[in-house]
């Protein structure tokens, strides 16, 4: 039994092959918009973090107060540690370094 085809079998294949490349040309389309998008928003990130490094970042009179500051923090720990340590050497007999009661 011979069943009937409503299309002949070259105009299918021809169907097939042009669906097919129009499939193939919309995937590629679709990578190029994809990968647009994913560089322009690396771009982007990145133009917005350099951005903020550079708004942020401390002026040479800021970098030096904030040094003197720091300094002074440590000179003032080590005056403190020193009378503590003058205080306990006072407190202390000289001759078996044991405290006085």
């Amino acid at each position: 039994m011979d069943t009937s085809h409503l299309i002949e079998s070259t105009a299918k294949n021809h169907l097939f092959q042009t669906l097919k490349q129009c499939h193939n040309h919309r995937v590629s389309i679709y990578y190029y918009v994809l990968n647009i998008t994913i560089f322009l928003l690396f771009v982007s990130i990145t133009g917005i973090i350099l951005y903020y490094c550079n708004k942020y970042k401390l002026s040479d009179v800021d970098k030096k107060r904030k040094m003197y500051k720091d300094q002074q923090y440590v000179l003032s720990k080590i005056r403190y540690f020193q009378e503590e340590r003058k205080q306990n050497d006072n407190q202390m007999s000289n001759i078996t370094q044991l405290p006085f009661t």
